[in-house]
């Protein structure tokens, strides 16, 4: 079991079914840069999925980034195990442990 988390990311409009599908198949957690922001970083909150929301948990052998927010995770490229793609995205490699999302059709 990896040794970081448990993290996890809710439905919303930018996290769909589809993309928790994605998430679930890849292993891996994208992010693009946040408001304010230049740097893509994959984001979570800390913590297990409440169980009353939709959405994914994971845990992940990266370590989140020392300057996350309270509540929640950031993962920063230059931070060991962060793999920036190109100017959009940066993705960490996870193991998602419950996905409460309805399959995609």
């Amino acid at each position: 079991m990896p040794k970081y988390g448990p993290y996890h990311r809710v439905s919303s409009t930018s996290q769909t079914d589809e993309d928790a599908a994605k998430i679930v198949a890849s292993s891996e957690l994208w992010g693009k840069p946040p408001r304010g922001s230049d740097i893509p970083q994959p984001q979570a909150y800390d913590g297990p999925l409440p169980p009353d929301r939709i959405g994914i948990e994971f845990w992940t052998d990266v370590a989140p980034h020392k300057g996350s927010p309270p509540g929640q995770v950031r993962w920063v490229p230059g931070d060991p195990g962060v793999v920036r793609i190109d100017d959009d995205y940066a993705k960490i490699a996870i193991v998602v442990t419950k996905n409460t999302h309805p399959r995609p059709r």
